[in-house]
């Protein structure tokens, strides 16, 4: 049962309702991370079971599976296919859309060995920029970092000195690249400067001023995947809040979305931004952490 009740006291100031018109694509998913559309299909991760999947026509099919792998994000590969971030097994690997594996990335330019690569965003030139998030432990160091696999091929660190690096988004003019800080909660705005270059960032959103957590919040609540229209407007997942924030350009809350899963991991558009799908683990602890894949209509195009 979705908890807007208890959200909508503790958000007294902000919108904020049970997502309108939830549909369970996948209504037994394991794991569920990371959704991209391509190719005429959702393509998501299923961290727990190793796997890739795609649902278009037909419904769900798995599409590739490595043990140990523990995937959760996928990104359009330069030339062709996708990357799958094993966040688990510490590597990248590149495939191909029917489930062929082309190629693993294991280390990064400079030799340093990746270390759990988390989230994954292409740019315009042919590049791709993905997360390895450090450990998950609010009294751990600081060594989230973001990479960059440059259009030619090459990995290397473009920033560094985060707790844990998660969710990533590009602004809809290419001048930025949206970062979420799970440990910190908040979202850094990186400028991106030539050859995927990223300069300092500044904050765009720090999540306890946009929003009062929910009455019952995980410890480990923050923002996860992140998502960008094409009016600059941002769809922040929230891990362990069961939600959804929905902010304009200048960092303005606009809609709270709940969902039944505690554990929002990430979101995408679908062929257009008319339809939003979701990812939602129920839980983070219980083996093999079921649950669910929705699709519904974005709040921000309804009558448009």
């Amino acid at each position: 049962m979705c908890r807007a009740a208890v959200l909508v006291l503790a958000l007294a100031a902000a919108p904020a309702a049970c997502a309108a018109g939830l549909e369970a694509i996948n209504p037994e998913s394991y794991y569920p991370e990371g959704p991209l559309w391509f190719a005429g299909r959702l393509w998501y991760a299923e961290m727990s079971r190793d796997r890739v999947m795609a649902w278009g026509p037909g419904g769900n099919r798995a599409v590739w599976q490595q043990e140990g792998c523990g995937p959760t994000s996928l990104a359009p590969a330069p030339g062709g296919g996708l990357f799958v971030l094993c966040h688990l097994g510490h590597r990248i690997v590149r495939i191909g859309t029917a489930g062929e594996t082309l190629a693993e990335i294991g280390r990064d330019a400079a030799g340093g060995r990746l270390s759990s690569p988390n989230d994954s965003v292409a740019d315009v030139a042919g590049g791709v920029y993905v997360s390895s998030s450090g450990r998950f432990d609010p009294a751990a160091p600081a060594t989230g970092a973001v990479l960059y696999i440059a259009p030619e091929g090459g990995v290397r660190r473009v920033a560094e000195g985060l707790r844990y690096a998660n969710g990533l988004a590009i602004t809809p003019d290419g001048a930025a690249l949206l970062v979420s800080e799970h440990l910190a909660r908040r979202v850094l705005r990186f400028p991106i400067g030539p050859g995927g270059a990223l300069a300092p960032p500044r904050v765009f959103v720090g999540l306890d001023a946009l929003a009062p957590p929910p009455a019952d919040p995980d410890p480990y609540a923050g923002p996860d995947g992140l998502a960008v229209d094409r009016d600059g407007n941002v769809y922040i997942a929230e891990y362990g809040a069961g939600r959804v924030l929905i902010v304009d350009a200048a960092g303005a809350l606009l809609e709270t979305l709940v969902l039944p899963e505690r554990y929002v991991t990430n979101l995408a558009f679908g062929a257009d931004e008319g339809t939003l799908f979701v990812t939602a683990p129920g839980s983070n602890s219980v083996r093999p952490y079921i649950g669910r894949v929705y699709r519904l209509a974005n709040p921000l195009r309804r009558g448009r």
